[in-house]
């Protein structure tokens, strides 16, 4: 069972990263609009959680049968208010970073934030369970760093090429216009670090190794973190037990 967690700067290429490694090692890919998904296409009612446990256990169904599994405990339990199951739970899941760049000026509003919070470690902390997954984002490496069978990777670059493929990929104007979008998203992403986790989304001690795809090809970021995680699904060991005998020079750099 392979889980990977892949924690990325806005523009470093954590997203193509963490597709690759999902498509050459066979795994589910979870970002947090597939999450969000996800939680509104099965989190309805438990008629509908209870047919998805007759169908092939894709990734969505597993998740379902998560989720069943929490209903039963929350109602034997007799407690309420579960993260998963508020109001709009697909728009909690579906949060960006940016929505967390100013800190919350009232009482509804702290609520809210640690809603947000505990929901993603909930829901980072199930998909572990599940396994067979990439991780991307919502701080999978802090939630997960005391677990011995999880690759955690994280992913960086320089200002200009972040700000190059940003300007690309959300078709802005120019490239002032896409560092300042990285500017206010990497805000809002160290204070969901700070705020969650008491941590730096770039505290390389999060991570087994840290990719500078500025000075790294994605492909081969990828086949180095796909040979560390065969490592650690094949042999069952921590990853630093481990060698990877194909990849002698897999630093950060």
């Amino acid at each position: 069972m392979s889980v990977i967690t892949i924690e990325g700067r806005l523009g470093a290429g954590a997203p193509d990263l963490g597709r690759i490694v999902a498509r050459e090692l066979g795994l589910d890919f979870i970002d947090r609009l597939l999450l969000a998904d996800i939680a509104k296409r099965v989190g309805s009612t438990m008629s509908a959680l209870s047919d998805q446990e007759s169908r092939v256990p894709t990734l969505p169904n597993r998740f379902a049968q998560s989720i069943q599994r929490m209903l039963h405990r929350s109602a034997v339990a007799g407690m309420g208010g579960d993260p998963y199951f508020g109001p709009g739970i697909e728009h909690l899941l579906a949060r960006p970073y940016s929505e967390m760049e100013e800190p919350p000026h009232t009482n509804a509003e702290e609520i809210d934030e640690q809603h947000f919070i505990d929901t993603a470690i909930e829901v980072i902390t199930d998909l572990a369970e599940i396994g067979n997954v990439v991780i991307l984002g919502r701080g999978g490496a802090a939630i997960l760093r005391d677990n011995p069978k999880v690759l955690r990777v994280g992913v960086v670059a320089k200002l200009e090429d972040r700000a190059s493929r940003v300007q690309q990929q959300m078709r802005l104007t120019s490239v002032e216009e896409a560092a300042s979008t990285i500017e206010h998203t990497d805000k809002a992403q160290h204070r969901y670090f700070e705020r969650a986790f008491e941590s730096s989304p770039i505290d390389p001690f999060l991570y087994h190794f840290m990719w500078n795809t500025s000075d790294v090809s994605l492909e081969y970021a990828a086949q180095v973190t796909v040979d560390a995680a065969k490592v650690m699904s094949d042999k069952g060991l921590k990853w630093k037990d481990q060698t990877v005998a194909s990849a002698p020079n897999s630093t950060s750099e």
